[in-house]
C-alpha cells in the first residue's frame, strides 16, 4: 500500500488512485491525437517522399514506438512513479552517475512536456480559427493575435479544470477517448462519401521528393513529422501515482495507447491519400489547416465543415487538459526529489488533491511562452518542434542505461510478481535496441532543415532551442545541483520495487470503473 496515500503531513492533502486503466489509455490518446496530428503533417510530408512516406513511414514508426513503449512499461512494472524515466535512470545507473543522469533527464522530460502543452493548446486554438475562416466564407482574417488570445482561454480553461475538476478527470478522458474515435469515424465517412477519389496507385506507391535532399534523406525527413505524431505516451508513467494498481496497468497503457493511435492513425493515413486529389489548394488553405480545407472540398458545405473542423479542435482542448496534468505531476514529482528552487513546489492541495502550485507553473510558463506566437514564425516553429527532441531524448536514456548496464541488472528488483505485471523476456534485448536506434536516429535527423537550399526563414532553429536549455540546466546544475535528491522509492510506492503490489486505497466513484484484470 502506498505510504502517501495513508499518511500525509497537517495541511497536506494526497494524490488520490481513482484512475482506472482505460482512463490512463483514454488520458494519454487523448494527448498523442494521433490521426489529427498526421492530418496536420501532410503538407510537410507529401513533398517530402509522399504517399510511401506518409503511409509506410507511419507504420515503421508504430512499431519501433511499440518497442520504445515496451520498454518503458518494463521498468514502469518495477519502479510506478510519478518521476517516470528520470526516475528509472536514477535505479539503473551507477552511484557516480546517478544523480546527475537523472535530474537531466528529468528537466528534459519537463521541457518536452511544458512545450507539448503550448503545441496541443495552439492547435486547438488554430481549428477554432480554421472554423471561423470556413463559417465566415473566408471574410473572417485568421491574425496572430486573435490565436493566441483564444490559446490563452483555452490554457486558462485547462488549468480550472485540472485545479477544480480534480474528481471528473477520469470521466472526462474517457469521454476524450470515445470523442477521438467518433472524430475519427465521422469523418472519415464523411470524406469517403462526398470526396473524388484517387487511384490505389497514388496511395500505396507514389514517392515524390521536392526538398531538394536526396530521395533516402527526403524519406527519412517525412517519417519524422510520424514520429511527432506518436509522441507523449509517457503521460500514463507520471500518473501512476493516482492509480490503484501501477505497476500492473501503467505498462499496458502506454502500449494499449500506441496501438490505439495506429489503427486509427493508419486508417485516416487512407482516407486522406484517397481523399486529397487537390492537394495545391488543400496545403495552401486560408484555414492553414489542411484537414478542414479537405473536409470543406468533400462536404461543398460551410456549416458541416465548421462543425468537424470544430470537433477536431475539441479533440486538441482534450489533449491539452492532459498534457497540464501529466506535466504538474512530472513537476511536483521534481520538486519532491529537491530538483526544483522551490522545494515548496512539491504539494498537493488539501481538499483538492492535486498540486495547485505546480499547475499554476504550467499555466504561467505557456502564457509567457506562447507570445513567441507573436514574433517571427522560425522561432515559435523552432520552440514547438523542440518537444519532440526533448521527449524522445527522455524515453530513450532509460532504455540506453539499461543496455549499457546489461538487462541482468533487473533480476535483483523482478519477482515472480513483476513478471506478472509485465516483463519482456528473452526478447527484451531486441525491442531494447529497436527503441533506442530509432530514436537516436530520428533525433538527430529531426535537427535537419528539411529543404535545401537553405534560407534564413527554412532553416530548423530547433538546435538553438536545445542550445538554450543546455545553457540554462548546466548553469542550474552547476548552481543548485547539489540539492538534488533523487527519489525514494520505497516511500513513494510503499514497497520494495519488485515486491508484490497491493491495490491502492481511494478508487471512489469519481473513477471511470473498476480496474480491470488480466491483459
Amino acid at each position: 500500500m502506498s505510504v502517501q496515500s495513508t499518511s500525509s503531513p497537517p495541511g497536506e492533502g494526497r494524490l488520490q488512485p481513482r484512475l482506472s486503466r482505460l482512463t490512463m489509455v483514454a488520458l494519454t490518446f487523448a494527448i498523442l491525437n494521433t490521426w489529427i496530428a498526421l492530418a496536420g503533417s501532410i503538407g510537410l510530408v507529401l513533398p517530402s517522399g509522399g504517399s510511401v512516406s506518409l503511409l509506410y513511414g507511419f507504420i515503421f514508426c508504430v512499431l519501433c514506438n511499440l518497442a520504445l513503449a515496451a520498454s518503458l512499461g518494463e521498468l514502469a512494472a518495477i519502479w510506478p512513479t510519478a518521476g517516470g524515466q528520470y526516475h528509472f535512470v536514477y535505479a539503473l545507473c551507477t552511484d557516480r552517475w546517478k544523480k546527475s543522469m537523472s535530474f537531466w533527464v528529468g528537466w528534459t522530460n519537463i521541457a518536452g512536456w511544458l512545450t507539448l502543452v503550448t503545441t496541443e493548446g495552439f492547435f486547438a486554438s488554430q481549428f477554432i480559427q480554421a472554423a471561423a475562416v470556413i463559417a465566415s466564407n473566408g471574410t473572417y482574417t485568421i491574425e496572430a493575435w486573435s490565436t493566441y488570445l483564444i490559446f490563452l482561454a483555452i490554457v486558462t480553461f485547462t488549468t480550472v479544470a485540472n485545479i477544480w475538476g480534480n474528481r471528473i478527470l477520469g470521466r472526462w478522458n474517457d469521454a476524450a477517448l470515445y470523442w477521438s474515435l467518433l472524430g475519427v469515424v465521422v469523418i472519415s465517412i464523411v470524406l469517403l462519401a462526398t470526396s473524388s477519389k484517387n487511384d490505389a496507385r497514388f496511395v500505396f506507391t507514389e514517392f515524390q521528393n521536392e526538398t531538394g535532399w536526396s530521395d533516402g534523406m527526403a524519406w527519412m525527413l517525412g517519417l519524422l513529422q510520424s514520429a511527432l505524431s506518436l509522441i507523449g505516451f509517457d503521460a500514463a508513467l507520471h500518473m501512476t501515482e493516482e492509480m490503484p494498481r501501477p505497476a500492473v496497468d501503467a505498462p499496458r497503457a502506454i502500449i494499449y495507447a500506441v496501438m490505439v493511435g495506429g489503427v486509427t492513425g493508419t486508417a485516416f493515413i487512407l482516407v486522406i491519400l484517397f481523399c486529397i486529389t487537390d492537394p495545391e489548394t488543400v496545403l495552401n488553405s486560408p484555414t492553414n489547416m489542411p484537414i478542414a480545407e479537405l473536409i470543406l472540398q468533400g462536404t461543398g458545405n460551410r456549416a458541416a465543415a465548421t462543425v468537424l473542423t470544430l470537433m477536431l479542435a475539441v479533440c486538441f482542448i482534450n489533449g491539452t487538459n492532459g498534457c497540464v496534468t501529466s506535466s504538474s505531476r512530472l513537476l511536483y514529482s521534481m520538486a519532491r526529489d529537491k530538483g526544483i528552487v522551490y522545494h515548496n513546489f512539491a504539494h498537493i492541495t488539501c481538499g483538492l488533491d492535486v498540486p495547485v502550485r505546480t499547475i499554476i507553473f504550467t499555466f504561467v510558463f505557456n502564457v509567457l511562452f506562447g507570445l513567441l506566437y507573436l514574433g517571427p514564425s522560425v522561432a515559435f516553429s523552432a520552440y514547438a518542434a523542440s518537444c519532440t527532441i526533448f521527449l524522445n531524448v527522455s524515453y530513450v536514456f532509460p532504455v540506453v542505461a539499461l543496455l549499457l548496464r546489461g538487462r541482468g541488472i533487473l533480476r535483483q528488483y523482478q519477482s515472480e510478481h513483476t513478471y506478472t505485471y509485465f516483463a519482456l523476456g528473452k526478447g527484451g534485448l531486441v525491442l531494447n535496441l529497436v527503441a533506442a536506434v530509432f530514436v537516436i536516429v530520428t533525433s538527430i535527423f529531426f535537427c535537419f532543415p528539411t529543404g535545401l537550399p537553405v534560407s534564413g526563414d527554412e532553416m530548423n532553429y530547433v538546435v538553438v532551442v536545445i542550445g538554450i536549455f543546455l545553457i540554462l540546466v548546466g548553469t542550474y546544475w552547476i548552481v543548485y545541483g547539489k540539492t538534488f535528491e533523487g527519489p525514494k522509492f520505497e516511500v513513494i510506492i510503499g514497497r520494495a520495487p519488485g515486491d508484490d503490489e497491493r491495490p491502492r486505497e481511494g478508487l471512489d466513484e469519481s473513477s471511470s470503473g473498476p480496474d480491470e484484470k488480466g491483459t
